[in-house]
């Protein structure tokens, strides 16, 4: 994602953006129809700085040759190391080589790519010399729990609350497009020093792609099951292989959404409703997404434990870099047009061994989902 608004413009159609100045939701931007009615595009992560309530634009600048990046609670900063920083504590990854270019988009080490997110940074590595890329991860305090599997690496705050996650986006061919899952392995070191390993699962990769993002709340809560791993859950994974592949064999996505965070539209009357999620390859399976036919929990939903879908919800439709999803039928009362409360939905292939789609999960601060609703 280059920006937020021009996120927006995209899924606008260049349609002009009148910013409603009374929006204090850290989620949304509001746009004023000449209708009369509003149109919020509510992004699965905070898109206002915590401190200063500005809206995020994800770029680099420069300082004395270290780039500097804001994002939604997270301070960047990339000299000999890229440290992500706030007030919760730090995080610093070592580079093997020192910033060559430096742009207001990516800085390059070398053949790699860094790229800021919304709340951390993405990295591009070249895979044409080495089968697996590793990198050092210094804490700036000790964690007791570590939530990880092989597509990302947590160090939890709480419970069920992260202070950093570092997760696999996947391999990549040489014009940018996720054609194979990535593996993610990690070695502790010492009591806050840890060693990533990140592979390639294709002969074909070019490059492998991840994300490393301090953790702010999302606006969906998620997470992938599938049949190859039937015990994974990946609550804080940033990616979905939706469909089939022979690393994870068959993958569905179970997403629901937090009310909490929509609570001043939920007495409105809703025109339109529907959930955009980037699509990272060419791929153009069809994608059903389900109701749920009992409430599931994604810290602890996988495979062998998973519900069934129920009734469909609607078709996922593939354009523009999204597949999208229509969720009037879902979270619509259809008599008084006002958002009611669901279980979520589960989001597969419609037609088994037809391929995958790369889509990003809710966790994903790289390029985040988009719920647009009219109202």
């Amino acid at each position: 994602m280059e920006s937020v608004l021009g996120e927006i413009e995209k899924l606008r159609k260049g349609k002009l953006i009148i910013n409603d100045p009374h929006n204090s939701n850290r989620y949304r931007v509001v746009c004023m129809e000449n209708s009369g009615i509003r149109t919020a595009y509510y992004f699965t992560t905070p898109i206002y700085n915590q401190k200063t309530l500005k809206l995020i634009n994800p770029k680099f600048y420069f300082d004395s040759g270290t780039a500097h990046a804001v994002g939604s609670n997270a301070d960047i900063i990339i000299s000999d190391n890229i440290i992500l920083k706030n007030t919760e504590g730090s995080c610093s990854i070592e580079l093997e080589k020192k910033p060559t270019l430096v742009h207001s988009r990516e800085v390059r080490c070398g053949d790699n790519v860094i790229i800021p997110t919304t709340n951390g940074v993405a990295m591009k590595y070249n895979m044409q010399s080495n089968p697996k890329i590793s990198f050092i991860v210094n804490i700036g305090q000790s964690y007791l729990n570590i939530r990880a599997n092989n597509k990302c690496f947590a160090f939890m705050k709480e419970r069920f609350r992260p202070f950093i996650v570092f997760s696999c986006i996947g391999s990549m061919d040489s014009i940018g497009n996720v054609i194979a899952p990535a593996k993610l392995e990690y070695q502790k070191l010492a009591d806050k020093k840890y060693k990533i390993d990140i592979s390639t699962t294709s002969p074909l990769a070019q490059y492998v792609f991840f994300e490393a993002n301090l953790y702010e709340n999302k606006l969906f809560q998620d997470t992938t099951v599938e049949s190859m791993n039937p015990l994974s859950n990946n609550a804080f994974g940033s990616i979905g292989f939706i469909g089939n592949t022979t690393t994870y064999g068959e993958q569905w996505l179970y997403t629901r959404l937090d009310y909490s965070k929509i609570t001043e539209i939920m007495d409105n009357r809703i025109k339109k409703a529907v959930l955009h999620i980037p699509k990272l390859n060419d791929n153009r399976i069809e994608l059903g997404s389900y109701k749920f036919s009992a409430r599931f929990c994604s810290f602890g939903s996988n495979w062998d434990n998973k519900i069934a879908g129920g009734s469909l919800v609607s078709n996922s439709l593939s354009s523009r870099g999204y597949q999208t999803i229509d969720l009037i039928p879902l979270i619509v009362e259809p008599r008084t047009r006002t958002i009611t409360r669901s279980e979520g939905l589960i989001l597969k292939s419609k037609i088994k061994g037809s391929g995958f789609s790369v889509i990003t999960t809710g966790d994903s601060c790289f390029a985040p989902q988009i719920m647009e609703i009219s109202y």
